[in-house]
């Protein structure tokens, strides 16, 4: 009997309430990787304003290129 009664205070000790009923883990989830999405989206573009202009990859300079019997990424520079 006491092993029996022992078993059932462990059951009942193990057992836990969730803070919040458990469709709410899961709209925390979708909002928190949303918010992470708009500060990704947010630096789009960033390396392309941070380029020197003489490496912008534009039509112009791509053409130029191109007449030089190249591509923009002949010359070297990675």
């Amino acid at each position: 009997m006491t092993s029996h009664a022992a078993r059932v205070l462990a059951e009942e000790a193990a057992h836990h309430e969730l803070p919040g009923p458990p469709w709410a883990f899961g709209v925390t989830a979708l909002v928190i990787f949303a918010l992470l999405l708009l500060v990704t989206w947010s630096f789009r573009g960033t390396a392309q304003k941070h380029t020197p202009p003489t490496e912008h990859n534009d039509h112009h300079s791509t053409e130029l290129a191109h007449a030089h019997g190249g591509t923009m990424h002949d010359q070297g520079h990675h």
